[in-house]
């Protein structure tokens, strides 16, 4: 890696920490929000859900503005959206502008991944799961603490001092992608008349995406009712688990990046896959201790499975085309991963809580045997001949 990629990299990963705090401070502050504003529990889940689904759905315009004016404009747009969204929940006292600026939130940070994954799979076609997995690991960092943080500043000050501080860190973020507003990244000339289309692999591949954000989101989401209904566990032991997951998650990256360089992606995807379905098997033999043993495999494999996904887009796609690409599968992810609590919802409401995990390995089964035929049908890699 040159210098200059170096630092890029470091400062768009920066702004990667910060995307995920802004989302991830809110949920310990849900409860002083709604007795600011009366809300009962269906309108707070609404707005959140909201916030959620922008968070996703906004990556499709997002990565398709990446590949018309360059990803890291798009970047500091959504920095400077952040900022403003951030100011505008800490000053306003009426529900109606507290929803529009938190929406706006999710809007923001949608810009993110897209526009970034397109940047790093441009500077780092030599390397790019050391890359994806350096980015990886300073974005969980944003996961990891900002729900801790938040917590600590509205247990001390109230919550609206916990949307001060992700303004001011917003302007820091801001103020390090500044410095790299004159970097270009140099698009091949035969990648400039391409024109867009989906592969029947890329399609593989957002399917699988698709099942893993549909799992991750379960076991997220639900995790904390579970164990308390089926191991007697408080919230705080169940927000360990979730931290551990994202620890052992964001090393895993570091280490999927290597061997995703070293070996390729596609074999080391298949064997991630198998290891997270097994991961599964393990949580459901109904002990704690096999159970979180289980929660620690899972969150490695799957944020590994995520580092191969991007790295395979990376490396498979035009570089014209391939913030679009990185939209739909910021989407499938995440987007489309917030309909993993409704499914949830409704199946523990007819039936038991303790049904989580037989959805959870019902699409974890599916995610392995799409993957086991796309290694079967031989993975190529058309589009790097524009990297010649």
């Amino acid at each position: 890696m040159l210098t200059s990629q170096k630092n890029v990299l470091l400062i768009s990963s920066l702004a990667h920490a910060y995307s995920h705090a802004c989302m991830l401070s809110i949920p310990p502050i849900l409860l002083l929000i709604k007795y600011e504003f009366s809300l009962n529990f269906t309108m707070l889940s609404l707005v959140v859900a909201g916030s959620g689904l922008l968070f996703g759905i906004g990556a499709l315009p997002f990565g398709a503005l990446s590949d018309k004016i360059g990803p890291i404009k798009v970047n500091i747009m959504g920095v400077v959206l952040a900022i403003l969204s951030c100011i505008g929940i800490y000053i306003t006292h009426d529900i109606y502008s507290f929803v529009i600026f938190l929406l706006l939130l999710g809007l923001a940070s949608s810009t993110y991944h897209p526009s970034a994954f397109k940047l790093i799979s441009c500077l780092f076609s030599k390397n790019i799961g050391r890359a994806f997995g350096i980015n990886g690991l300073i974005g969980s960092s944003g996961q990891i603490l900002a729900p801790i943080s938040s917590a600590f500043i509205a247990y001390k000050w109230g919550w609206r001092p916990v949307f001060l501080m992700l303004a001011i860190m917003g302007i820091i973020t801001l103020l390090f992608l500044l410095r790299t507003y004159n970097y270009n990244i140099s698009i091949p000339k035969i990648a400039e008349k391409q024109k867009f289309r989906i592969s029947r692999e890329i399609v593989l591949i957002l399917a699988i995406s698709t099942l893993g954000g549909l799992s991750y989101r379960s076991i997220v989401t639900m995790l904390p009712a579970y164990t308390s209904i089926i191991y007697g566990k408080d919230t705080l032991q169940a927000g360990a688990l979730v931290t551990l997951m994202l620890v052992t998650g964001g090393i895993s990256q570091v280490v999927a990046g290597e061997i995703n360089d070293r070996y390729g992606s596609i074999k080391p995807f298949l064997i991630a896959t198998i290891i997270s379905f097994i991961s599964i098997v393990v949580i459901m033999m109904k002990n704690y201790s096999f159970f979180m043993m289980g929660l620690v495999i899972f969150g490695s494999a799957y944020f590994a499975i995520n580092l191969f996904i991007n790295s395979l887009i990376g490396t498979n796609t035009p570089h014209i085309h391939r913030g679009k690409i990185y939209g739909i599968t910021f989407f499938t992810r995440f987007g489309l991963g917030f309909l993993a609590p409704v499914i949830v919802g409704i199946v523990t409401d007819l039936y038991s809580i303790s049904y989580l995990f037989h959805i959870v390995i019902i699409f974890m089964a599916m995610l392995v045997l799409l993957t086991m035929y796309l290694y079967r049908n031989s993975y190529h890699v058309p589009c790097r001949q524009e990297d010649k």
